[in-house]
């Protein structure tokens, strides 16, 4: 006898010891599974060296519903949580602990459950489609139920309730089935009993090719379930008819019997509760297409237990993962659909549970549900996103959002090439405008921006403050002017706008035109698919560009923001608005553009979890590059006035010339020619500066000059032998190129490269 604890003892906790054959072939893990009267889970514990420890006392374990049973993973997305349905799909043990005024702290798990305990995934998908169309159907919710187990429903009826049921299949067995039996909501497509169309169907008229599993299962949820062997065992009536099974099952086709108990025939004609119960409930797969029709008459009614409710995505798709033990049987799956209407959850597809069960869901099938409700709008209508998504495209035409480094990256706000950002930055959106603007009222957005570091990188001690984009957004329109004939491409303001409270606000480009317009043009890509102006260049203060460019220099934070068409800001998540990012380089050219959902880097959210905003990093720096050649120094050398430089045996040049970015950000040529066209490699250099704004010894460079501090120029000498090479005279130009990395997100912006030139001419003293 285990030992018991007094009930007069109350404590925090609870030790459980929980006793298994040890010559069992099962391994898994095994965990405690605790639910209320009402089947809601209390506590889970997980079986570590024979114990279960409860952060409960003794009392609320043994006055509640406990199980031990094997422990399915949580780790899968969209895993399944446990629930009194999934105890018995696993065959859990249910065990009580209290007995005769004591509660047991050991419980020993019956061996015989142990080889029950090997849990199998069952995978759940599909999508819900509008039934006039095709198209999917977003952010919908889909229930998914699993139904009492004929079997179980049957053990459960009274003696006289099981006679009744046999008596009512009698008849209904010899009765041509009505296709498309009428139901309160539409049914699965195609409907349990279309195999043919039009008319009644004989059950002598099933073809074959049902019996297979998988083909009956994309047919629908009954023609999966009644197979060859149903078909062929039950016959059409006879002319004399008498309502005795065992005559009509006699007189059939029994061209699949051996599939059958031998004494099916026998016991379902029997006066026998128990027997007949037992028959049935062996045989369900005979039941099954006959319950459609049989079920609603009674007052025992099917019942299914909720297990996973889902939304559909962007293409109306839906999955979840479910258990269930590998030697037991497969689960029989309902399903139901919401969707909001006026604010409200309303269902859109609920039939009835007898005509649409998935009788031993094929995992992995897809199961395709066809809303008919005139209500339920579909996810997109050409040209927009399906479903309820922004997707960021592109700055300008050349910079996709999968070449922006983000997180943790070294050049946070650079392009993946390492190139900040300058100029007026043009953000490219799409968005779905029909679910959008007509299903959700969301009418605006709104670009802003602050800054977070210093031009060198630097973070501020508080970043700047929001400011929002002003900068007037147009989209132009077509007008065909008839007499004489021509066309005018109409401008039309997006914004900024005041609605209600919320100012500098831009309205999504609507679907339909202005009265007038035949189609929305793009005269002009950088007004026309632009979502806003960011004008990096009036950034920072001073009198000149480049002044006003160095104090502007910087890590810059975006901010995209939804709106309602009364101005209320948009929660992305309690609204099913999805961000997407390009993943794929631009331009975008010819070939085919893919996006994924942002990352977390991406979101800004409230303490709910819930997306509020869309951020990005950009590195703005619209410093412009300084270039200078310095006039050749060196020994031995005497400078004429007549620009002349006259050298003696021995003589040394220095050259010397300033190539410079504030922050690194540019390259530099710089080439020295003799007389025409020679060039002379030996003088000439070409680098990165942003690797020699430091001390030439930090970064080696591949030429012969160096730069002993950051403002100081690049410097060396050379024997004006070498200089000379072959010739005894010889005139020499120095040209110094230096181009800045900042784009625009169309290209360059040369205008802030720099350039400079020398001249000197060597020639032997008198």
């Amino acid at each position: 006898m285990p030992v018991a604890n007094d009930l007069t003892k109350s404590r925090a906790s609870f030790t459980l010891n929980v006793i298994m054959d040890p010559k069992s072939e099962f391994k898994g893990d095994v965990a405690a599974f605790l639910f209320d009267n009402a089947g809601k889970l209390l506590s889970q514990v997980t079986v570590k060296d024979g114990k279960a420890v409860f952060s409960k006392s003794a009392q609320e374990v043994a006055s509640n519903r406990l199980f031990i049973g094997p422990a399915p993973s949580q780790k899968e997305p969209g895993a399944e949580k446990p629930s009194l349905r999934m105890m018995e799909r696993l065959s859990a043990y249910e065990t009580a602990l209290r007995q005769k005024g004591t509660i047991l702290n050991t419980v020993t798990v019956p061996s015989s459950l142990l080889p029950l305990w090997t849990i199998c995934l069952c995978w759940v998908s599909g999508q819900v489609v509008k039934d006039d169309s095709g198209l999917p159907v977003c952010g919908a919710k889909v229930h998914i139920c699993e139904v009492d187990k004929l079997w179980r429903w049957i053990i459960r009826l009274p003696d006289l309730e099981v006679i009744r049921l046999r008596d009512e299949l009698i008849k209904i067995i010899h009765q041509p089935i009505l296709i498309n039996p009428p139901i309160p909501y539409p049914g699965p497509d195609p409907s349990p009993f279309s195999v043919i169309k039009g008319g009644l169907l004989s059950l002598k008229s099933l073809k074959p090719q049902l019996a297979s599993p998988v083909a009956a299962q994309q047919r629908g949820p009954l023609t999966a379930a009644f197979s060859v062997s149903a078909a062929a065992t039950l016959a059409k009536p006879s002319a004399n008819f008498t309502p005795n099974i065992s005559e009509a099952l006699s007189s059939a086709a029994l061209s699949a019997s051996a599939s059958l108990p031998a004494d099916f025939i026998h016991t379902v004609s029997s006066n026998s509760a128990p027997e007949i119960r037992k028959t049935l409930s062996a045989n369900t797969t005979l039941i099954y297409p006959y319950l459609c029709r049989l079920l609603p008459l009674w007052p025992w009614k099917y019942t299914c237990d909720e297990i996973a409710v889902v939304d559909t995505d962007t293409n109306g798709r839906f999955s979840s993962l479910i258990f269930y033990s590998c030697k037991g049987d497969k689960p029989d799956l309902y399903f139901w659909v919401e969707y909001q209407i006026g604010g409200v959850m309303e269902p859109v597809y609920k039939p009835s549970i007898p005509c649409n069960t998935y009788w031993n869901y094929a995992c992995g099938n897809e199961v395709v549900i066809r809303i008919k409700d005139a209500r339920v709008p579909t996810c997109s209508k050409d040209p927009d996103l399906p479903g309820s998504v922004v997707e960021i495209l592109s700055l300008g035409r050349g910079v996709s959002m999968s070449e922006i480094q983000g997180a943790g990256a070294p050049g946070e706000g650079l392009t993946t090439s390492g190139e900040p950002f300058g100029g007026k930055i043009e953000p490219r959106l799409w968005f779905s405008r029909t679910t959008l603007r007509d299903v959700k009222k969301i009418f605006y957005y709104r670009w802003s921006y602050r800054r977070l570091t210093t031009g060198n990188g630097t973070p501020l001690a508080t970043p700047g403050p929001w400011t929002h984009l002003t900068r007037n957004v147009v989209r132009h329109y077509a007008v065909i002017i008839p007499a004489p004939f021509t066309t005018i491409h109409v401008p039309v303001s997006m914004g900024p706008k005041k609605i209600g409270a919320e100012a500098n606000l831009f309205e999504i480009t609507p679907a339909a035109v202005p009265a007038g317009g035949i189609e929305w043009t793009v005269v002009d890509e950088r007004e026309d698919l632009a979502s806003g102006h960011f004008e990096t260049d009036l950034l920072g203060s001073g009198d000149t560009p480049c002044q006003k460019a160095l104090d502007g220099a910087g890590k810059y934070e975006l901010k995209l923001e939804l709106f309602k068409d009364t101005g209320a800001l948009v929660d992305w998540t309690a609204e099913g608005v999805d961000c997407q990012l390009t993943n794929v380089p631009a331009p975008f050219g010819t070939g085919a553009v893919t996006a994924v959902s942002a990352p977390d880097y991406n979101r800004i959210k409230n303490v709910a979890g819930h997306t509020m905003a869309f951020r990005m990093v950009l590195h703005v720096d619209n410093n412009c590059c300084n270039a200078s050649v310095a006039p050749v120094t060196g020994t031995g050398l005497n400078f004429t006035p007549c620009g002349f430089v006259e050298y003696s045996a021995g003589a040394t040049a220095n050259l010397s010339f300033n190539a410079y970015h504030p922050n690194g950000f540019a390259d530099f040529n710089f080439s020295v020619v003799q007389g025409v066209s020679t060039y002379l490699p030996l003088a000439s250099a070409s680098e990165a500066t942003r690797k020699l704004v430091v001390n030439s010894l930090d970064s080696p460079p591949s030429h012969a000059y160096t730069k002993p501090t950051v403002t100081s120029n690049y410097q060396s000498s050379y024997n004006v032998s070498d200089l000379l090479q072959s010739c005894t005279r010889a005139a020499y130009s120095e040209a110094l190129h230096v181009w800045t990395h900042a784009t625009d997100g169309y290209g360059r912006l040369w205008y802030l490269d720099a350039f400079a030139q020398d001249a000197f001419a060597l020639t032997p003293a008198p």
